[in-house]
């Protein structure tokens, strides 16, 4: 029993500690319920030590009446009661409560049980076992015992209907361990799946029986130090033998070093290098010689793939006959011996969210690249004439011959004026003949299947797809090597050409 004046100091230091009651008690060593009890009685005016008397002290009995309605008044909790007024036992208070009327009419029945009828025992039968409260409840309605009712109910189904006894400590304990094993196994598989979209970039849900050994072998990896191999094993059905021999192709892997620089060949050339031009990188690039049908089984095991598109709507720019026919010198010719000689050129179109853009390439017959280029919104005139003078600052009065189609951008007489300045020569397809400029559309077809439908432009405004389309034309002039060119890039050919 805690002195007045202990209580007193207590309360003050818990004003010092700003009503922090787990702190003060801590401080003090007492309990944080205790404290809040005295803090409470302080503050609604009561006395901080409640009257105390000796079991065998008296009551009298205006006192005994007072606990007892105070009792009944408020929630018929007994230790409340005895705390309220410092009444020595709880069992001795219980005791003098089961005497009152009260008490008696809400919870005693009849010493007789009421004799009833086949009718009634069967209603109490069904409200037994279909109550939504105690049995005890149901035996108070008929005015009988819970006991008979039990035997009422044998009598009639032979099996008694009774709450549920409560489960033993070894019961219990037995069934925790049943539910932690269950949680750890949704925990591991849960861990697997995720894994395996990690380091699969495979979907959440992946059917097991649709992974490789290799890929079930590279998941168990990567969780085999946070889980036991068997369970691992047993959740991605994976025999114990097979995964050990996995284990053993994995570490003695010699392509391993070659799979990362393929994958780094293949990602760093916009995805369009299929099994030759790696082959020729690797021997370029890396001194590595290795046969193409390894190639293509190291680019299928990591799932490298050339994008392969269906064909597409062509751009048109012919508007009619508007200048006198143009012969067709170079009549399916298109490869030279020398650079700067014969050129090609038309205007694609690549459609966008955002709206249109247009190229217009001035290709070069020596090497199949491009020896300049406009970007535009518009597939007006001054995208061809612009393209035309930007070419004429590199390649000068070299007498070139220029192939296009018959599109009115070639015949209108700014583009004539310009060829004739320049002495340049020109030279058309026949009208609806797509063949006579094949190299040309050949290059736009190569631009759009590596470049454009492989990628996703949705968000892409016209200005940032210029900005992208200028860096593949750039890398496509000076690193794409082509097999026409002997696995040379462009500027690596001209430089070889230049030399000798």
């Amino acid at each position: 029993m805690h002195k007045i004046e202990e209580i007193e100091k207590a309360l003050n230091l818990l004003d010092t500690y700003d009503g922090q009651l787990s702190k003060t008690a801590r401080a003090l060593g007492i309990n944080r319920y205790t404290l809040r009890s005295w803090r409470d009685k302080r503050k609604k005016g009561e006395p901080l030590i409640s009257r105390t008397r000796n079991k065998s002290s008296k009551w009298t009995k205006e006192e005994q009446e007072a606990v007892i309605e105070y009792y009944f008044n408020h929630g018929e909790n007994i230790t409340k009661a005895c705390r309220k007024f410092g009444y020595p036992s709880t069992s001795s208070l219980k005791s003098r409560v089961k005497k009152d009327k009260r008490w008696i009419k809400k919870h005693k029945v009849h010493k007789k049980p009421t004799i009833l009828n086949d009718d009634d025992k069967q209603k109490a039968i069904v409200d037994l076992v279909l109550r939504d409260s105690s049995a005890i409840n149901v035996a108070n309605k008929y005015n009988v015992t819970r006991v008979t009712l039990y035997e009422w109910q044998k009598e009639l189904t032979g099996e008694p209907i009774m709450k549920k006894k409560d489960k033993s400590k070894q019961e219990l304990e037995e069934e925790i361990i049943v539910l932690r094993k269950e949680h750890l196994k949704l925990e591991l598989e849960n861990k697997v799946l995720k894994k395996a979209n990690e380091i699969l970039k495979k979907e959440v849900g992946v059917d097991y029986s649709l992974l490789s050994n290799k890929e079930k072998t590279q998941i168990i990896n990567a969780l085999k130090e946070e889980y036991k191999i068997n369970e691992l094993l047993k959740i991605i059905h994976l025999k114990r033998s097979t995964y050990f021999y996995e284990i053993k192709r994995l570490n003695f892997d010699k392509y391993l070093t070659i799979r990362k620089i393929i994958k780094e060949i293949f990602f760093n050339n916009y995805e369009c290098y299929g099994y030759r031009r790696v082959k020729q990188e690797l021997s370029k690039s890396y001194g590595i010689v290795i046969s193409e049908k390894v190639i293509i089984r190291l680019m299928k095991e990591e799932k490298l793939f050339v994008y392969m598109p269906k064909s597409k709507l062509k751009y048109s720019s012919y508007k009619g006959e508007i200048s006198p026919q143009v012969e067709n010198i170079v009549n399916r010719k298109f490869i030279v011996n020398k650079p700067y000689k014969q050129a090609l050129t038309d205007i694609t179109e690549f459609a966008l969210k955002d709206g249109k853009v247009y190229l217009s390439p001035l290709i070069d017959c020596f090497d199949g690249s491009p020896i300049t280029w406009r970007i535009g919104k518009s597939p007006n005139s001054g995208l061809t004439n612009k393209m035309l003078k930007e070419a004429h600052e590199i390649i000068g009065d070299c007498g070139i011959l220029i192939h296009s189609d018959r599109g009115f951008h070639y015949r209108i007489d700014s583009w004539i004026k310009l060829m004739e300045q320049y002495g340049y020569k020109r030279s058309m397809s026949r009208k609806g003949c797509s063949p006579d400029n094949s190299m040309c559309e050949g290059f736009f077809g190569t631009i759009k299947n590596e470049f454009f439908y492989p990628n996703d432009w949705k968000y892409t405004t016209c200005d940032d797809f210029i900005t992208e389309l200028e860096k593949y034309l750039i890398w496509f002039k000076n690193k794409r090597i082509k097999k026409r060119l002997g696995y040379l890039s462009p500027k690596e050919f001209m430089l070889n050409y230049n030399q000798y």
